[in-house]
Formats: C-alpha cells, sequence, structure tokens
C-alpha cells in the first residue's frame, strides 16, 4: 500500500468522524477569534500581564515536580528490597505466614 492509498482511505474511514458545525457555532467561533486578535491592542492589567507570565512556569514547575515525585517513589526501595510495585501483603493467622501478591 503506497501513502497516497493510505491517507485515501484515512480520509475515507474518517469522513463519518468529521464535525460540521451549525452556523450559530461559526459565528461564535468568528467572534471569539475576532476578540482575541483585538485584545492585544488592548492594554493589560497588571494582574493579567502577571498571569500570562506565571501560569505557564507554574504549571512547568508542576509537571517536573510531578515527574520527580513519581520517579522517587518508583525507584525507592522498603526494607524487603523490593520496588514499590512489587511489594506484596503478609498475612499472619494463628501463628502461619500467608503471602499474598508478587
Amino acid at each position: 500500500m503506497t501513502d497516497e492509498e493510505f491517507f485515501q482511505r484515512l480520509r475515507g474511514d474518517a469522513a463519518p468522524l468529521r464535525y460540521e458545525p451549525d452556523p450559530f457555532t461559526l459565528a461564535r467561533i468568528r467572534a471569539r477569534i475576532r476578540e482575541r486578535v483585538q485584545r492585544p491592542l488592548q492594554r493589560l492589567t497588571v494582574s493579567e500581564l502577571l498571569a500570562a507570565w506565571f501560569r505557564p512556569l507554574a504549571v512547568t514547575l508542576s509537571a517536573i515536580g510531578l515527574a520527580a515525585a513519581i520517579g522517587i517513589a518508583a525507584i525507592d526501595t522498603n526494607d524487603n528490597g523490593t520496588t514499590l510495585g512489587d511489594s506484596g501483603v503478609e498475612i499472619v493467622m494463628a501463628g502461619d505466614t500467608y503471602s499474598v501478591g508478587p
């Protein structure tokens, strides 16, 4: 199958998934785009300027912190030398020890 045949088949398979907005939705989209295009010409307040700078910075730092926390939790080992996902449960009943899990 060549690339052209593949893309033609993909377009045919995706045809039922296409979304055709009604005229009201198109008018709303156009109005929002016009507003966003004209907005930079207006003056921003100090809080809007700070929010525009700090939101992406906060999201980036949060993602790095979350990745670090998951990495530390995955690497950290308990007393038995197993990793976080490998730990099983031990049940002691009437002097007998039963192990549940890997």
